[in-house]
C-alpha cells in the first residue's frame, strides 16, 4: 500500500503569481484538473484522504472523495506556509526574496517555523497511513510538498527541478519503505495542456 502526496489544482493565484490566501479557490482549469485526478485514481485502493483545510485543497479532494466514498480528514498542519502580510500581493510588487531562508514575514511563519510544522504534518501522515490497511492520499500545497520531498524524503534538488511540482502532481511512495518512490510529481492523469503556475 502507498502514500500518495498530491498538490492542489490550479488557482488564479498560481496562474497570475499572487501570494495566496487560505480562501483562494480553484480556477475553472483547476476544477478540471481535480476531476481528472479523481477519474484517474477512483479505482485505487485509497481509504482516506488527509487534506489541508484551505479552500483549494478541499476543492481538489472533493471529486475523488465522492467517487471513492472514503473518509476525508482536514488538518491545519498541511496548510501552505503562512506568509502573513504578503498574502494577496502580486509577486511583481514584492522587491525582495520572500522565500529566503532568513525572511520572517509580518504576522506569518519563518522558514524554521514552517519546517517544524511540516515535520509534525509528516508524523501525522505516517501515523494515519499505518492505521489503514489500504492507501492514504494527502492533498496539500507546493511549498509543503517541496519540504517533504527535499528534506524528509531526501530527493535531490536536480531531480525535483526536472520533475516539477505542478498542480495535482502525484508522488507515490511505499508506506512501508519511504525510499521506494514509485511516482515523482507525476501528471500523467492530466489530459489537458498543463499551465505552469507559481509554486505557491
Amino acid at each position: 500500500m502507498s502514500i500518495y502526496l498530491v498538490r492542489h489544482g490550479e488557482t488564479d493565484g498560481n496562474r497570475n503569481r499572487i501570494v495566496q490566501t487560505p480562501e483562494t479557490p480553484l480556477s475553472a482549469h483547476g476544477h478540471l484538473q481535480a476531476q481528472e485526478l479523481a477519474d484517474a485514481y477512483q479505482n485505487h485502493e485509497i481509504s482516506r484522504i488527509l487534506c489541508s483545510d484551505h479552500t483549494r485543497t478541499q476543492q481538489t479532494a472533493k471529486p475523488l472523495q465522492q467517487l471513492l466514498g472514503c473518509e476525508l480528514v482536514l488538518t491545519e498542519l498541511l496548510q501552505e506556509r503562512n506568509l502573513g502580510a504578503l498574502r494577496g500581493t502580486p509577486w511583481k510588487q514584492i522587491d525582495f526574496d520572500f522565500l529566503a531562508a532568513d525572511y520572517h514575514p509580518e504576522n506569518g511563519e519563518s522558514q524554521p517555523q514552517f519546517g517544524q510544522r511540516v515535520e509534525l504534518a509528516w508524523q501525522q501522515i505516517v501515523k494515519q497511513a499505518n492505521e489503514l490497511e489500504k492507501s492514504l492520499m494527502v492533498i496539500t500545497h507546493g511549498l509543503v510538498l517541496r519540504y517533504i520531498l527535499q528534506h524528509i524524503l531526501q530527493i535531490d534538488e536536480a531531480s525535483l527541478e526536472r520533475a516539477g511540482i505542478e498542480n495535482t502532481c502525484v508522488t507515490q511512495i511505499d508506506k512501508q519503505d519511504f525510499s521506494n518512490i514509485k511516482l515523482l510529481c507525476d501528471i500523467a492523469h492530466l489530459r489537458q495542456e498543463v499551465v505552469k503556475g507559481a509554486v505557491i
